[in-house]
């Protein structure tokens, strides 16, 4: 389907929804990401999170009276005063707390143009930026998609921008406003990439939030390779962890880079295996194409027989992981492998396996 096309579908689908959460009927993002030849790695990594660092003492007036006075006086409408007691916080989380909760009033409050004049004063532009895209998310989340936008939208940096713009679109989908958050991918996004990691971002988030069918009838819109296995990768983990095996399973499966499809079934043989489900673990493990993600997922399984005590159960499966190792022909991961391979001999009492594994590293590393 066309970008236009695909831009007309969901105006459409947005006008017939009458509440949230949606989706009672399939729904159509196709058209939006689009199969190029580009990775994954061609799109900007998004700005830092603010990064609070070990509280030092401080006394009560220094940080709680600083920040009762700095609350106090933007409730007033002094924000001058309190933007400059806020900075005199001495520690650094309740020094953001306590700037971000005031603009955060402002914004709940309507006075966007006073939050945003208020934010623009802080000194630290970690901070602005993180701020920012707190007062975009929430005003989204309160169904002021506009608002949100426009405060988004004053951010100067196009790569910052873009995080801002792609998080609201996440905490739409979070909070059941599925057609809104796709026409901001539809409408608001420029690049394929931007628009590849947003649909993705949502569909992960969908998952996060329970609404399983929903991210993967999303994600299979996504028409990039790379990007559609990424995003199948992600919500078979979210499912897994929420001890949801057989459709993590699924999911795995159907997922059409083999690399991606392996890396994700290794992941839940690890699981299995920490959980000591054994037969279930060896199933999956014996089904993995990739010889290096096969001997990996071997060897955890047999590293979790070790320490349930099963040492006869372990080894076949070293030895098994061993001759897959020495298949692989990627030497800095083979080596790896080895190593891990030797440890587990080691620690299961066979020292001289243990070094003749040890010795095939150094041939490979040339010592």
């Amino acid at each position: 389907m066309r970008p236009q096309n695909c831009l007309f579908a969901l105006l459409s689908f947005t006008m017939l929804a009458n509440s949230y959460p949606v989706f009672a009927t399939p729904y159509n993002s196709a058209g939006i990401c689009v199969k190029e030849n580009t990775s994954l790695s061609t799109l900007s990594l998004p700005p830092l999170p603010f990064l609070s660092f070990p509280r030092l003492p401080a006394s009560s007036e220094n940080t709680s009276g600083l920040r009762y006075q700095a609350l106090d006086l933007a409730a007033q409408g002094k924000l001058e005063q309190a933007l400059k007691v806020a900075q005199r916080i001495p520690d650094e989380t309740e020094r953001f707390d306590t700037l971000s909760n005031i603009a955060d009033n402002l914004a709940a409050a309507g006075k966007i143009s006073e939050a945003l004049k208020f934010v623009q004063s802080i000194e630290n532009q970690g901070q602005r930026l993180q701020i920012i895209s707190n007062i975009s998310n929430n005003l989204a989340a309160l169904g002021k998609v506009d608002q949100a936008l426009k405060v988004a939208g004053t951010i100067e940096d196009n790569n910052q921008k873009f995080w801002a713009v792609r998080s609201i679109a996440i905490k739409l989908a979070e909070v059941g406003r599925i057609p809104q958050s796709l026409l901001i991918v539809a409408k608001q996004l420029k690049t394929n990439d931007e628009k590849c990691s947003t649909l993705s971002g949502v569909a992960v988030k969908l998952a996060e939030v329970g609404q399983d069918s929903q991210a993967v009838q999303l994600a299979k819109t996504i028409e990039d390779e790379s990007w559609q296995s990424s995003t199948l990768n992600q919500i078979s983990l979210q499912l897994l962890e929420g001890k949801k095996l057989t459709q993590a399973l699924q999911i795995a499966n159907s997922i059409t880079d083999e690399s991606q499809k392996a890396s994700t079934l290794h992941e839940i043989v690890v699981n299995l295996a920490d959980s000591s489900q054994f037969t279930q673990a060896l199933q999956i493990a014996q089904t993995i194409n990739s010889n290096s993600q096969k001997a990996s997922a071997l060897i955890k399984i047999a590293a979790r027989y070790r320490k349930n005590k099963q040492p006869s159960q372990a080894l076949p499966l070293i030895a098994q992981a061993l001759e897959l190792t020495q298949k692989y022909d990627v030497e800095y991961e083979k080596a790896s492998l080895l190593r891990e391979i030797a440890d587990e001999y080691r620690r299961l009492g066979e020292k001289e396996k243990a070094l003749e594994v040890l010795s095939q590293v150094d041939a490979l590393e040339g010592n």
